[in-house]
């Protein structure tokens, strides 16, 4: 984690430095600390998406590109003209904050902008500080915890970031042809730490998401910093649950798009007098960077200049108007092009698609859900500073995000591609839309110390919580935090809520010695992120626009049901790569055209046997009938797999730690090994199987490491083989929170461990 944090963290913290210094002139050291690693990683991913969108990424034309903005950016740092009144504004702002210039020189707005940020920085509550960049920094401990994320969405950014360390481009990879349409940065410069520190696109992918959750933080505490609210910025943040939720989930460049919102804090949270011509580019970059992140991020930025320009052109000053109106003109400009490249470019491309609604309206449930305490207390913030302008225009942001928000109510109306194209776009926004807007009303209201403008040029009351309720507050959001990273120690030992089993991730090893095409199942487990240059693989995540000019997985697939050893043998496609957690597997064990070359706990290798000479292996499914002492349990990926040869159906049978149990059994004729396949829900004590009868060894000890495993036996009289029961060394389960609860692939939010039974297969002679 430290070598990706410092190969992102060591080319983009002098550029972001210089960004700080030229946005906010009245930053001091501590709060261009806490804004560069932001604006310096907005920059990097500019950059990076750049030079894939003009398709010459490479890493060491990237190396260039940044030597170049860093050599930029000490010239912007150290570079002043001598001639204080040819000073740009951020420049005498800055002179003015360390007491270079008179009164005299200096205009009255400078001053009294100087005036106020210097007490703002005198009443920084450093023991609050201390809390805010503690709770920040447990962004990092996953990652030191757990090699890959949960959730799937990191699986497809993982292929594409390993395409762009092959190739550089886009391309489609394996046996497709053809190339996606997503937004290049994130990919872009996870390749790069791959590239840099050798480790797989899995791990880059996830370690840079962690990371830029991190500098994300960072930036909020450090753009409220300049309205007096820094360190309530991130316990504001502490209230809610979307940002860490999406990346726990692994959505990391729905997070990362965000980092441009640090930038309309610094810009348009401020007077119309203060905002200069440096400030409207410094805006335009942030739009252009985090379309290049994911188009979330542009859109939500977007809406807070548009709420920011109502409220600017609704005060009676002409001049202030003038301002606007350039703001406008620039930010217009922006906008259409990026409507245009939507209109013109990808959505006709889902003229087909209806409205998309994957989690339900975004704007109700899942906005309570995730939110809900937050925008409990923002409900009373945003009634708190109704009367200043900076509340009026957060308030006007988070109405315009949640209006959005209605196009999930429409969902499989067709033939409309922009709102289809937009419904993709927000299809999880209750998780990372309304997070910052609220925080951003709560932390203001919250701090003691702030100077917001009145709309009515009346002095505005602060409103200062009591200080017992205020430190209940600190209290309770501390408490929940370190509650929260004790649930993601606990969760770090169930692998078997990756989307990958251990098994799959040990058999890649075991591509080294192909070359050729290799089957793989077209599912999450199925989309081998880490292949060798010289083994094709057959499947690809479907990731954002995928245009396929040709593939070779649907023929395959089809050959495989239909034993059609002619198409592998002339398309030198002969291996094949199953998971435990797929179904593919069950056709290639019942088929003597396949055979088994290498196997790891449950995932197996397949190679071709074009005589047809393969070892056949039966099948026989466990249920709950099966195992009086089991409970009932849903298989979380019960959606994902389209065959089932053994009647499984969706439930499984799931015996908890510390309960004993026995499997009823009927060998088959002729038995002559048994193998059960099974999932160790969480970090379990001993489990044991043992047969009064029917096999050579009546005892043996199970694999008791999370996720999936298969145990074989040989059998020695099939005919008395009739039970097996299972036994624990501990005599209760331990308990812990299970997200697929909250998510709804699992009934059970608070659940047990144990083992699910998943089925046995025979070998005969």
């Amino acid at each position: 984690m430290l070598g990706s944090a410092m190969v992102v963290l060591a080319p983009s913290i002098l550029p972001g430095w210089a960004l700080s210094t030229v946005l906010d002139g009245s930053s001091d050291r501590f709060r261009k600390a806490l804004l560069a690693p932001a604006l310096g990683l907005l920059l990097f991913y500019g950059v990076s998406g750049s030079l894939v969108l003009l398709d010459v990424w490479s890493p060491m034309l990237l190396g260039f590109s940044l030597l170049g903005l860093n050599a930029g950016a000490y010239r912007m740092i150290h570079q002043r003209h001598e001639v204080i009144a040819k000073r740009s504004r951020w420049q005498l702002l800055e002179a003015a904050m360390h007491g270079e210039l008179s009164e005299e020189s200096t205009s009255s707005s400078l001053s009294k902008e100087a005036e106020i940020q210097l007490e703002f920085q005198r009443n920084r509550p450093t023991w609050l500080f201390a809390v805010s960049l503690f709770i920040a920094s447990t962004a990092l401990l996953s990652p030191l915890l757990q090699r890959l994320p949960f959730g799937v969405d990191w699986i497809g950014f993982a292929m594409l970031t390993q395409q762009l360390v092959l190739e550089g481009n886009l391309s489609l990879p394996g046996t497709n042809e053809g190339f996606w349409t997503y937004p290049p940065a994130y990919p872009s410069v996870a390749a790069w730490v791959v590239e840099l520190t050798g480790i797989d696109a899995g791990q880059a992918v996830f370690q840079l998401g962690h990371y830029t959750l991190f500098v994300l933080l960072l930036g909020i505490i450090g753009a409220m910093d300049r309205h007096g609210a820094g360190a309530y910025a991130m316990l504001s943040m502490g209230l809610g649950l979307g940002l860490f939720a999406k990346t726990f989930d692994s959505g990391f460049p729905s997070v990362a798009s965000q980092l441009g919102l640090v930038v309309g804090i610094l810009v348009l949270f401020r007077h119309a007098e203060q905002r200069q011509r440096h400030h409207t580019l410094g805006l335009c970059l942030a739009l252009f960077s985090v379309a290049l992140i994911h188009p979330t991020g542009a859109i939500y930025l977007a809406l807070l200049l548009l709420s920011h320009v109502l409220h600017g052109l609704a005060i009676d000053n002409e001049e202030h108007r003038e301002l606007l109106r350039k703001l406008v003109y620039i930010a217009s400009a922006f906008i259409t092009v990026g409507f245009g490249v939507a209109l013109l470019v990808i959505a006709p491309r889902l003229f087909d698609e209806a409205v998309f609604s994957e989690y339900g309206w975004q704007g109700g449930r899942p906005l309570l859900v995730y939110n809900g305490v937050l925008l409990a207390f923002a409900a009373a913030a945003a009634y708190g500073l109704r009367t200043t302008l900076e509340g009026r225009i957060a308030i006007t942001w988070f109405a315009l995000l949640w209006i959005l928000s209605v196009v999930h109510l429409v969902e499989g109306l067709r033939f409309i591609p922009v709102l289809s194209l937009l419904s993709y776009t927000l299809y999880s926004m209750a998780l990372h839309a309304f997070h910052v807007p609220l925080a951003v009303l709560v932390a203001w209201w919250w701090s003691p110390h702030t100077a917001l403008t009145p709309v009515d040029e009346k002095p505005v009351k602060p409103w200062i919580l009591p200080r017992p309720v205020s430190l209940s507050m600190v209290v309770a959001i501390v408490v929940g935090a370190l509650m929260a990273q004790t649930v993601a120690i606990s969760l770090a030992e169930h692998e078997e809520l990756l989307a990958v089993s251990p098994g799959d991730l040990a058999l890649r090893e075991a591509l080294d010695d192909i070359d050729g095409a290799v089957y793989t199942e077209n599912m999450h487990w199925g989309y081998v992120w880490d292949a060798p240059k010289n083994v094709a693989m057959t499947s690809i995540p479907t990731l954002g626009l995928v245009h396929i000019d040709s593939t070779e997985h649907a023929a395959a697939t089809q050959a495989m049901f239909y034993d059609n050893t002619t198409y592998f043998l002339e398309h030198n496609m002969l291996h094949a790569l199953t998971s435990p957690l797929g179904t593919m597997q069950w056709t290639l064990a019942t088929s003597p055209y396949w055979g088994i070359e290498a196997l790891a706990d449950g995932a197996t290798l397949w190679r071709l046997q074009p005589d047809g000479d393969g070892k056949v292996l039966l099948l026989d499914g466990i249920d709950e009938s099966d195992c009086v002492a089991c409970t009932v349990r849903l298989d979380p990926w019960r959606d994902h797999k389209f065959r089932d040869p053994m009647g499984l159906g969706e439930d499984r049978p799931f015996l908890p730690e510390g309960t004993d149990g026995a499997l009823q059994i009927k060998a088959p004729d002729r038995a002559a090994e048994m193998c059960l396949i099974y999932e160790i829900i969480g970090s379990t004590g001993g489990f044991y199987l043992q047969a009064s009868t029917g096999l050579e060894r009546p005892y043996h000890g199970l694999r008791t490491d999370a996720g999936y495993h298969q145990a074989c036996f040989a059998v020695e009289n099939g005919s008395a083989l009739t039970e097996v029961t299972f036994e624990w060394d501990r005599s209760s389960p331990d308990r812990w929170l299970n997200p697929l609860g909250l998510s709804g692939r699992d009934t059970v939010l608070f659940d047990r461990t144990g083992v699910k039974l998943q089925w046995l297969t025979w070998s005969t002679v």
